[in-house]
This record gives structure tokens, sequence and C-alpha cells, in this order.
């Protein structure tokens, strides 16, 4: 299954647990468990200090990427658990509520719709030659405005029940 950014198998979040010692301050390195306590951006940190979230930069602080520091020490057995949530970016998009345009090319590989009519474009254009191998199946039509051209070595093949139109 495709993901935006990080997928689950790469540690979208982590979360590490340390029983902390008297007056212990500093959280680093291996967990309870054995993972190592990393992240990318202290701001994408949540501190929990026997069940209760701590406030950030008040309660402790998250720079190093590899350690999380208590304002106050904690108590000999109090649980820790550091939750570190992995980042990304998402770029080169175009917003699916406020749309946009491409620069570029943009392919479909059978079928693009819309759900609005297009209202400026008057015309439809396809290119005279046919660079592409190219299949209509079956249960398809096509319609194509001519001369059409079929580029060299380039296959153009209509299914038995398929239709073709050139106009």
């Amino acid at each position: 299954m495709p993901y935006i950014g990080n997928s689950p198998a790469n540690n979208v979040r982590g979360r590490f647990y340390y029983t902390a010692t008297a007056a212990q301050t500093v959280f680093s390195g291996a967990d309870s468990n054995g993972k190592t306590l990393a992240y990318q951006d202290g701001g994408y940190v949540d501190v929990y200090l026997n069940g209760v979230l701590l406030q950030d930069t008040t309660d402790y602080t998250a720079t190093t990427k590899t350690s999380v520091t208590l304002t106050s020490g904690a108590t000999a057995g109090d649980l820790i658990e550091i939750v570190a949530y992995g980042i990304f970016s998402v770029s080169d998009t175009v917003s699916a509520k406020d749309g946009g345009s491409f620069s570029g090319n943009v392919t479909a590989p059978k079928f693009l719709t819309t759900t609005t009519k297009i209202e400026t474009a008057i015309f439809r254009i396809n290119d005279q030659t046919l660079s592409t191998d190219t299949t209509i199946a079956a249960d398809e039509n096509a319609a194509a405005t001519g001369p059409l051209a079929i580029g060299s070595g380039v296959t153009l093949t209509v299914a038995s029940g398929g239709n073709l139109s050139i106009v």
C-alpha cells in the first residue's frame, strides 16, 4: 500500500519507555525495550511522566535528536514515555480543495474524468501522430480528429467489439 511520507515500516511514530532513577533528568540511548531514542525534530516529540503529558520547554527540552532533558529530576521508578513522530513534507502537489495547474504533462493510464463542465475549453485538442502503443478494449469507444498518423514502430489495436472514430 502506498504512503505519503514514511510508511509504518519506517516508524511514523516511535514510542520509548524509560524507568527513571532518583533525580534523573536526561533520557537517551536504549529504552526499557532496547529501542534507541532518536527523533527528527524536537517540535514533534511528546513526553509523558507517569502518563501525564509534559509541556515542551517548560517541563522538558528535546533539542539533540537523541535525548530528552527534564527540567526537574524524576523520582526513582517514574515511568517516562517519549513519543517521537516522523516528519515529512509533501511537495509538488495540486490542492484537491483549491485546484491548481500542472506545468508539465499529465498522463492518465486509461480514463480521466471530471465532475464539472470545463467551461473555458471550446476545443478538444489531440496530437496528429500516435506515439505510444495503444489498445482500445472490447468494451471501449475512442475518438480522435484527423488526420491521424501512427508513429514508426507504434501499434494501435482495436479489439473486437471496441470502436475507434476518426473525424
